[in-house]
């Protein structure tokens, strides 16, 4: 017979509130996201207003001007295919048919740089005359990037060659009449029907393979490109790495000084007065959110700078291996505020820019006088997980290009 007993067991259980959710959340924001969430409360709190130069990045060299990184930190992307054509129209076009034509147009017109639409449809959905559709297309193919707003592959190339001075030459001839041989690499065939050697038809498929068959595609690859904004820089002034907080896109915050001139009237209703402290409680929560998450990623930082300081002199390969809890012991914080802190962020060093996780690597064993692992890294012949990839991604790189 099963007897079945009720035991009473104590456990420990960390609960987080909904406050030390929110400044977990906050430390593990990139900085893009972390602006965005700046000015909503920006809107939503009007106690929160912006300090102007009252807060200086921590530990700042006053021998680093502020032009020295600023400059560094605006983050621009590129205009689309679409946008750049727009701007290019609008150079061109002299009456507002050929605007309203050329961007029906352009609207037509693929990441590839294709158009997929006939003059004759745009025309139509116009009303406008074919022929000054046909018109203001010769114009857009005249564009950046060239090649752009072909319909097919071989008005495309023939479009680049007329580009480059080539119209009726042996390769635009090719091009025009045996571009299917060219693509099943007929050479001896086009040679024979076109009556000359197949060096000079090897010369030309030459200079054919270097156009390009999808103009727009140096746009819709930008398109999908993640800007990264590093959190930090280290810069070498004077012989010393100096620490360097990016604050250019995140507003130093203050509570407005005539909320606080309210709170302090006694004149006020109970109803501003409860208003005007909830909405400081919110302001300063957020103000002391942001200082500690500069302040945590700061002494990362600066442990980082110390642990790391040959990879960050001379790259990825030279990462040693280091773990959260080394960190965490160095700078009095919790192995899971490091990996919040860390995740998602970017640091510039000389080197490069690193994700602040690639400093964070494990042990391999380098034969010979490895002793397993400890995690504390760096000796006995030991080498970091990071550095191996490295090093690896170079031998491979290496006997690619000597295969070529």
């Amino acid at each position: 017979m099963i007897q079945q007993k009720l035991v009473q067991k104590q456990t420990q259980k960390m609960l987080f509130s909904p406050k030390m959710q929110e400044s977990m959340h906050i430390l593990q924001m990139p900085i893009i996201e972390l602006k965005n969430l700046i000015e909503e409360e920006m809107q939503a709190n009007p106690l929160l207003e912006e300090a102007m130069n009252e807060n200086p990045p921590v530990n700042i060299s006053p021998k680093i001007q502020e032009n020295d990184y600023r400059k560094d930190l605006r983050l621009t992307k590129a205009p689309s295919l679409q946008e750049n054509l727009l701007r290019q129209l609008g150079i061109y076009a002299v009456s507002q048919e050929d605007t309203e034509i050329g961007e029906e147009i352009i609207g037509n017109i693929d990441d590839d740089g294709y158009l997929k639409a006939t003059c004759e449809e745009i025309a139509q959905a116009l009303a406008k005359d074919v022929s000054r559709v046909e018109v203001i297309l010769s114009a857009v193919q005249t564009f950046d990037p060239v090649g752009v707003a072909a319909r097919d592959l071989k008005e495309c190339l023939l479009i680049q060659l007329s580009a480059k001075g080539k119209k009726d030459s042996l390769v635009w001839k090719i091009v025009e009449n045996h571009l299917d041989a060219c693509s099943k690499k007929h050479y001896d065939k086009i040679a024979k029907l076109m009556g000359v050697g197949l060096d000079e038809v090897k010369q030309a498929m030459a200079e054919i393979s270097r156009l390009e068959p999808k103009p727009g595609r140096r746009y819709s690859d930008k398109s999908e490109t993640q800007y990264i904004v590093p959190d930090i820089y280290v810069k070498m002034v004077d012989g010393e790495y100096h620490i360097l907080n990016n604050k250019f896109h995140i507003p130093n915050l203050k509570i407005n000084g005539f909320y606080t001139n309210i709170l302090n009237d006694k004149k006020s209703d109970k109803a501003t007065q409860d208003y005007i402290k909830e909405k400081t409680r919110g302001a300063n929560f957020l103000i002391k959110c942001l200082h500690q998450r500069w302040e945590t990623i700061h002494k990362i930082t600066e442990f980082l700078v110390k642990e790391q300081v040959e990879a960050i002199e001379k790259g990825r390969s030279f990462v040693r291996p280091l773990t959260f809890k080394e960190a965490a012991k160095a700078i009095g914080r919790h192995e899971s505020t490091i990996s919040r802190a860390i995740a998602n962020k970017y640091m510039d060093t000389p080197s490069g820019i690193f994700e602040l996780r690639e400093f964070f690597s494990g042990k391999v064993a380098n034969g010979g006088n490895g002793n397993g692992g400890n995690g504390n890294g760096g000796g006995n012949g030991d080498v970091s997980s990071t550095s191996v990839k490295m090093e690896l991604k170079d031998i491979v790189k290496k006997r690619t290009e000597k295969n070529l």
